[in-house]
């Protein structure tokens, strides 16, 4: 997303929270960095408001750290929070998947629409646009399910645990890697009403996400 695109939507703090939120998962904006109201301003062409209104929004997901007296900040990692993040995501989206319900053509046909334009944005290279149709494929999925409280939450962890992304690669080719992030068994498994295939396939990517994850973190020391 660009800062053109987002000064021309509504929702100005939304979608700036959306942009900014892609850059800490690509990790153009790293841990621990300083978020500069009026460089953000600049950057998106808005004023103050509704970019601080966007990094309260970040705040209260986690994925920014507000200090009333140095400002907003990009979270800082860990080891330790990937473990808890991932534990939650395990309790939540378990009980999420029980209780989608099964999408009609329509919506499936979508789903697998969006499925294969994410093999083929990594097919060519292009992380920048994969970010955001990946958000987007996930926001779908969850929200078969009508219980709305719980979908909001599942996204808020998703989104915690996706700042870890920047610590992979996203490999044009198959690798393990790769396949971590392939929807269309998961497309698949919706498409043939099989609950019991569906969450085996989440639980294995999250397993495998996370055991990538902090194999990266223990690396660096983290």
């Amino acid at each position: 997303m660009t800062a053109e695109t987002v000064a021309d939507s509504s929702g100005m703090p939304a979608k700036i929270a959306n942009a900014i939120r892609e850059q800490v998962a690509r990790g153009v904006l790293g841990p621990g960095l300083r978020l500069g109201q009026t460089e953000l301003a600049e950057q998106f062409k808005a004023s103050r408001v509704p970019v601080r209104e966007a990094l309260k929004l970040l705040s209260a997901e986690g994925v920014v750290d507000h200090d009333p007296n140095r400002g907003f900040f990009v979270s800082r990692i860990s080891s330790s929070e990937a473990r808890q993040l991932f534990r939650l995501r395990e309790l939540i989206e378990d009980e999420l998947v029980a209780s989608l319900k099964w999408p009609t053509e329509a919506t499936l046909n979508q789903l697998e629409a969006r499925a294969r334009e994410l093999e083929s944005l990594l097919d060519s290279g292009d992380w920048h646009s994969w970010w955001g149709m990946h958000r987007k494929f996930h926001q779908a999925v969850f929200d078969l399910s009508g219980d709305k409280i719980i979908v909001r939450e599942a996204m808020r962890l998703w989104s915690l645990t996706d700042r870890y992304r920047s610590l992979l690669s996203l490999p044009r080719r198959p690798s393990a890697e790769r396949a971590v992030v392939e929807k269309l068994d998961l497309v698949k498994a919706l498409g043939e009403q099989d609950r019991e295939a569906l969450s085996l396939i989440r639980t294995r990517r999250r397993d495998e996400y996370r055991a990538m994850v902090l194999e990266a973190l223990e690396s660096r020391g983290l």
